[in-house]
């Protein structure tokens, strides 16, 4: 099997590459001419791509090259994920040109794959009643959601007439080794190790959380399974969490000081969770990894790269 993973280098996707690497795929990986690839530093044997996906025969000669029998597609600016200016649309329809180009170029190979398996996000579905079901109306209030329910919308449209199926993965909210430090759990962990005050602005919202190795392990079930061509499958824990909470269970399993974490206060908090029964029923799939268990890994993991750094 071989696969390839455009935004490869990534969070996620560095998590897959090495997943599939460990299995026995051969891997892929379409990196942006810019990118430094740090989070594949230490993966051997894994064929790097650099290309603009604006750039037309590169990307067909890619394709041709890797001769992938799936492509996971994992791209997705997350700096804007809280920005709904109309300023980061015009980078977001970007994206969504460049997820377009790819499936242009992957019809047009003499050996098409076998999927397409491309991750969504929460976003996707905005402030509504949860959980979160993969048939309602989507809300996204971002550009960076917007540009994501416009690709779910395209793989959905374009399903019956292209040589492959294209699945959705929306995914909860992913945390684990190698996360951006600007991200909730990182950010925390972070604070914690260091003994650094942080600031909870909301802390009474409520959030889905997946360890980052559970997400891996969804996309690469429904790589394998037969899923139809414009299926949306939610991956989530399927229960949420307060922000305070996940603080306190931070505090307590780094030792950090409580008095580290402030609180303010909210009227109106935000729950988001994903209903997971799909994914449940369809392929027999469910989270396996709790929350203290996937912290402490996290945990684990950052203080054994600052101890590399020391």
């Amino acid at each position: 099997m071989r696969a390839l993973l455009v935004g490869g280098a990534g969070f996620i996707g560095s998590h897959l590459a090495r997943r599939l690497f460990a299995e026995g795929w051969e891997v892929h990986v379409l990196l942006r001419p810019d990118s430094d690839g740090w989070r594949l530093g230490t993966l051997p044997d894994v064929t790097q791509h650099r290309l603009a996906l604006s750039h037309g025969p590169a990307l067909q000669a890619c394709i041709a090259d890797s001769a992938p029998t799936h492509i996971f597609w994992l791209v997705g600016n997350t700096a804007w994920r809280h920005d709904g200016a109309v300023t980061q649309a015009g980078a977001s329809v970007e994206t969504l040109a460049g997820f377009l180009a790819l499936l242009e170029a992957a019809a047009r190979t003499g050996r098409p794959p076998q999927m397409v398996v491309r991750t969504g996000s929460i976003a996707e579905y905005g402030a509504q009643a949860v959980p979160f079901r993969e048939d309602q109306r989507e809300r996204p209030l971002t550009a960076y959601a917007a540009s994501l329910t416009a690709a779910t919308y395209y793989a959905q449209a374009l399903a019956r007439n292209l040589p492959f199926p294209i699945v959705t993965a929306r995914l909860a909210l992913v945390y684990g080794p190698g996360q951006a430090a600007d991200f909730l759990v990182p950010a925390l962990i972070g604070a914690c190790i260091a003994g650094r005050p942080i600031i909870l602005s909301r802390p009474t919202d409520r959030r889905d959380l997946i360890h980052v190795g559970d997400a891996v392990d969804a996309l690469l079930c429904i790589a394998e399974s037969n899923v139809r061509g414009g299926t949306i499958l939610n991956v989530g824990s399927g229960t949420d969490v307060a922000v305070g909470d996940l603080a306190d269970r931070v505090v307590g399993l780094t030792g950090a000081n409580p008095q580290l974490v402030r609180r303010e206060t909210i009227d109106d908090p935000v729950t988001l969770r994903l209903a997971v029964e799909a994914l449940a029923m369809n392929l027999g799939w469910r989270a396996r990894i709790m929350l203290d268990d996937g912290l402490e890994r996290t945990i684990s993991a950052v203080r054994a790269s600052k101890a590399v750094q020391a």
